[in-house]
């Protein structure tokens, strides 16, 4: 089903769906780019991939995992023969950044259910005549991507599709295009300061011949002169008599060469999302995790848990409470000693059980540890209302 829809760009391999048919170890689109615009790329993309990815069902109990429905596994592990959950995730984040539109095409088997989930470049949308709200047809909206070395075009809902910087939801442009000065700049820079360092922190020189000579033939003989005396090995040259050589030293201080830089820095994270402290120091304190998270985690993964859900659940399951969720906790983790202090006080005060904070820290169960406790002198509303305090059974009995 998945190959019929495809137009090989090439015609080695048989299976379309062998990943290291094109896999070259290096993306040719992000080859001479900025460092850090390729940097805030991988780690917004690996901040989002690490979240796991849960199926879940509304219970009485509320929402718990929902070990048995067939999702499940491949959400959480490989969506995909050929990529796991991270790869497949990170792939579509960065292609969406990258490009302005990626997708996950979802490959169904002969039963309807998802077999499968490929991360795609999305390359055009293709909108019926009549337009979205005039058109009559069941299917608007055509989509046409490119998966490796193959191209293939499906419905909307066959693709969950992600759009960076969309104004009217359905065409996109790249975060690079409103970057571009500062991505040119930093990558000029660059060369700049690798020049530099090659040539023994020396600048360019300038040769200046000591007698005024004004006419263009005697200028070129003595050019032709000197090319012929002049010799160097490269760190140390001569230069023949009547001529005089001046260093051209451009100072970075003076020019501001560390500040532009860091402002060039500065403009890409934050075009993209990415804290400057994770570029600068490699870490964020907590109140930067959060706004990291609020800021530009979840904004997509509420984009990618609504796709999911109504794409790949079917209207069947998700009456009956099916879900699709990233877990955002794998963010929030702290210090040993503060989620100590954190589970402890959720424990005293009936948040959690004693089985539910093992089982954040990843430790054995205990035997009737799913029971909520509450310290003494607390008592639960229901408890209250029904008069079952200990002081109001006093004075109902003497009643």
């Amino acid at each position: 089903m998945f190959e019929k829809l495809f137009e090989r760009r090439s015609l080695t391999g048989e299976n379309p769906f062998d990943w290291t048919k094109w896999i070259k170890g290096e993306d040719e689109d992000f080859t001479g780019n900025d460092s850090t615009y390729s940097k805030c790329i991988n780690l917004y993309a690996e901040n989002i991939a690490k979240l796991p990815i849960i199926t879940k069902i509304k219970t009485d109990k509320g929402d718990i995992d929902a070990e048995n429905f067939y999702l499940y596994e491949k959400l959480r592990l490989r969506p995909n023969d050929s990529m796991n959950a991270f790869e497949c995730i990170k792939a579509l984040v960065a292609m969406n950044k990258h490009y302005g539109s990626a997708g996950l095409y979802i490959d169904h088997d002969k039963k309807g259910l998802v077999s499968g989930l490929y991360p795609v470049r999305i390359t055009n949308f293709t909108v019926d005549n009549a337009g979205l709200i005039k058109s009559t047809k069941e299917n608007k909206v055509l989509v046409d991507f490119i998966c490796g070395d193959i191209s293939g075009s499906c419905f909307e809902k066959d693709i969950i599709i992600l759009r960076d910087n969309s104004i009217n939801g359905i065409n996109f442009r790249t975060t690079k295009s409103y970057i571009k000065d500062s991505i040119d700049t930093n990558i000029k820079a660059q060369k700049y300061q690798s020049q530099l360092f090659s040539n023994g922190l020396t600048n360019k020189i300038v040769v200046q011949l000591t007698s005024d000579i004004k006419d263009d033939k005697e200028l070129k003989k003595v050019q032709d002169k000197f090319d012929k005396m002049y010799s160097n090995n490269g760190r140390v040259f001569t230069v023949p008599a009547g001529y005089n050589v001046s260093a051209m030293n451009l100072s970075l201080a003076d020019s501001q060469f560390a500040e532009l830089k860091i402002i060039g820095k500065k403009d890409i994270t934050s075009a993209i999302g990415v804290p400057y402290s994770l570029i600068e120091k490699g870490s964020l304190s907590e109140e930067e995790t959060i706004a990291f998270l609020s800021n530009a985690i979840i904004p997509i993964i509420t984009a990618l848990e609504q796709e999911m859900d109504w794409k790949l659940l079917t209207e069947t399951e998700r009456k009956k409470g099916y879900k699709i969720r990233f877990n955002v906790n794998a963010m929030l983790r702290t210090s040993p000693e503060k989620q100590s202090v954190i589970l402890d006080r959720y424990v005293k005060d009936g948040i959690y059980t004693i089985n539910d904070c093992k089982r954040i820290l990843g430790v054995p169960l205990v035997e009737g540890g799913d029971t909520v406790t509450l310290p003494s002198g607390q008592i639960t509303l229901d408890n209250l209302i029904n008069g079952n305090a200990t002081w109001q059974k006093g004075v109902n009995d003497k009643k």
